[in-house]
């Protein structure tokens, strides 16, 4: 089936650009398929009560899910490229809701590395990656606005999926849980992406967004305006993203994980330490939207250097709370920032490198997420384990986060 969106006539700017009903899918599809991860701390719990295993143990779910995700990435936003966007959001997408149907069933760490690891690894490309580069191809004046209108989907997701799952968790209990996670994917994504995800013919993308410009002042070969992974390899740029991407997302992972059992450890009840998680994806939902808002006017990089310093400040205070009105401080702050950061990396991969490649070059800058998401939770849960303190686990992570802040200057680096 052809995914391009036929070309209008010019002078039917008036109507409702197709470009819009994108983002409002896409902005479900992210809900539910981001919120599923953020979902996980919430089950952190009651799976190691239940069975007694170690927070390092169960930490490795994410490491499965991160380096299943780190290798399948690439080659998928390569597929998107050539072959549209559509059908491999579906099967990947279908990947992660079947996993974690499955895993409602698990009775070993080996089921549990597979089903809520494994598959949700391969399936964590339908999440982020797939639809914001889809977004990519169809705006360019307003780009950074439709990024984050669209990526307020995860805000939105890590606001209401992990209150809606413990308030069942609780009253079912976690298998049942993890189920409707699963159930939630399946029902949602699939019929959304659907009907919904197509590719944009170039004609009609610059009858109402005008053409894409690359940003030749970051790229060695000014000559090509489709800059290709080989030749974004080549840069600075790229590897400064990619080291940037890998520290916010080894932060954030570390946080979704474990701030539910790190509030819990404090005394913090279940639904109040579940809590935090809306507060920071609702919060994040602003810091996506202004951070959007404010990159179309002052750039990109301006905006991402503030968000990750903010976020490296913030992780290095988690380790002074201890009252729940702390916690909910730090909530709103951090999700703020990381909200905004994560619009900004792809905004800045198509500015730089342009949307022809997109899908390629922003699945392999993806790797670095996959890393991340992989090392800061097992990395937490072990040293948990050893110590007894996530302390030196919050002071390693933010130490990365500022070396991704000092990585923002290479960006300005003009050629």
């Amino acid at each position: 089936m052809n995914e391009l969106e036929p070309g209008r006539a010019q002078g039917e700017k008036k109507e409702v650009y197709y470009g819009w009903i994108v983002v409002a899918g896409v902005f479900f599809m992210v809900a539910v398929s981001c919120g599923s991860f953020y979902s996980f701390g919430v089950f952190f719990v009651p799976i190691m009560e239940e069975f007694g295993w170690a927070r390092g143990v169960i930490s490795g779910v994410l490491f499965v899910s991160g380096i299943t995700y780190a290798v399948a990435v690439p080659l998928i936003g390569s597929i998107a490229d050539r072959f549209g966007y559509k059908w491999i959001s579906i099967v990947t997408a279908g990947l992660m809701g079947l996993g974690f149907v499955l895993g409602s069933r698990v009775q070993t760490v080996w089921q549990m590395y597979l089903f809520i690891g494994f598959l949700p690894g391969i399936g964590a490309c339908a999440a982020i990656p797939l639809p914001l580069s889809l977004i990519a191809n169809w705006f360019v004046r307003r780009q950074g606005l439709a990024l984050g209108i669209a990526s307020a989907g995860i805000g939105t997701g890590a606001a209401t999926l992990p209150l809606m799952v413990t308030s069942i968790e609780t009253q079912f209990g976690w298998r049942t849980g993890i189920f409707v996670v699963g159930a939630l994917i399946l029902l949602i994504y699939i019929p959304i992406a659907l009907f919904v995800m197509r590719l944009p013919e170039s004609d009609y993308v610059a009858a109402h967004e005008g053409n894409p410009q690359i940003d030749t002042n970051h790229v060695s070969d000014s000559n090509n305006r489709a800059i290709s992974l080989f030749q974004a390899l080549k840069t600075s740029q790229f590897w400064s993203l990619f080291g940037i991407f890998g520290f916010c997302i080894l932060c954030l992972g570390l946080i979704i994980t474990h701030l539910v059992p790190y509030a819990r450890d404090t005394g913090i009840s279940p639904m109040s330490a579940a809590s935090l998680l809306t507060i920071m994806g609702l919060c994040s939902i602003a810091g996506r939207l202004t951070a959007g808002f404010l990159s179309d006017r002052v750039g990109a990089n301006r905006v991402l250097f503030c968000g990750l310093f903010l976020q490296g400040v913030m992780i290095l205070w988690l380790s002074r709370m201890s009252s729940l009105g702390v916690f909910y401080f730090f909530a709103f702050l951090f999700g703020i920032a990381y909200g905004g950061n994560l619009v900004m990396i792809p905004r800045l991969t198509a500015s730089i490198f342009g949307v022809k490649y997109m899908g390629t070059i922003y699945g392999s800058l993806s790797v670095a997420d996959g890393i991340g998401f992989a090392i800061g939770p097992v990395l937490a849960g072990y040293l948990f384990d050893l110590s007894g303190s996530y302390n030196d686990a919050f002071l390693i992570t933010a130490g990365g986060v500022f070396i991704a802040v000092a990585l923002t200057f290479v960006l300005r680096n003009r050629r």
